[in-house]
């Protein structure tokens, strides 16, 4: 079996998703104007603000299906769970 075979959809999920809340911010041509304004401030401002909020939630979307997989590999494994090894 390939390596890449091996990656599991939660990791390829995670990428992606990570991959949308860092490029879409990037391309400056989809939000460098200022008509529609949302209470008084330029779309730039109020869009910018919104992918802020967008990316806080698909961080955190990531980060469940990353600990949910690692979880099942580790207990898959034998291997104590994060909070048993402290102990």
């Amino acid at each position: 079996m390939s390596k890449l075979a091996a990656i599991r959809p939660a990791y390829w999920i995670s990428g992606v998703l990570l991959a949308i809340a860092i490029v879409v911010p990037l391309l400056v041509s989809t939000y460098a104007k200022e008509e529609p304004r949302l209470w008084g401030f330029p779309f730039f401002y109020w869009y910018q603000l919104l992918w802020v909020f967008i990316s806080a939630i698909l961080v955190s979307i990531c980060y469940q299906l990353v600990l949910r997989e690692e979880r099942k590999r580790r207990t898959a494994e034998g291997l104590p769970g994060p909070k048993e090894q402290g102990r």
